[in-house]
């Protein structure tokens, strides 16, 4: 039987769902711009997407780290084998 995970804590879930609402918004927007020919704009909002990059990976790796996600604990498998 395989050890259940910590439930995900509501700070990790905003994290989560700030960085992927601000970095959907700002790709589409460079995009936006770099169509309609708004070159420096575009680039702005490029730059604009590093922030919110940078907040996912920090989200996730805590939430490894903390134990949140990621591989299940070979040693609380073999005290789940065991009983």
């Amino acid at each position: 039987m395989m050890a259940m995970k910590l439930p995900v804590t509501p700070w990790v879930l905003a994290g989560r769902i700030l960085a992927i609402l601000g970095m959907g918004f700002t790709a589409a927007v460079a995009i936006l711009f770099y169509v309609g020919g708004f070159w420096a704009w575009g680039l702005a909002a490029t730059a604009a997407f590093v922030p919110f990059f940078l907040l996912i990976v920090l989200v996730e790796r805590y939430s490894v780290r903390h134990g949140l996600i990621g591989p299940p604990d070979p040693a609380a498998e073999a005290d789940d084998e065991g009983e």
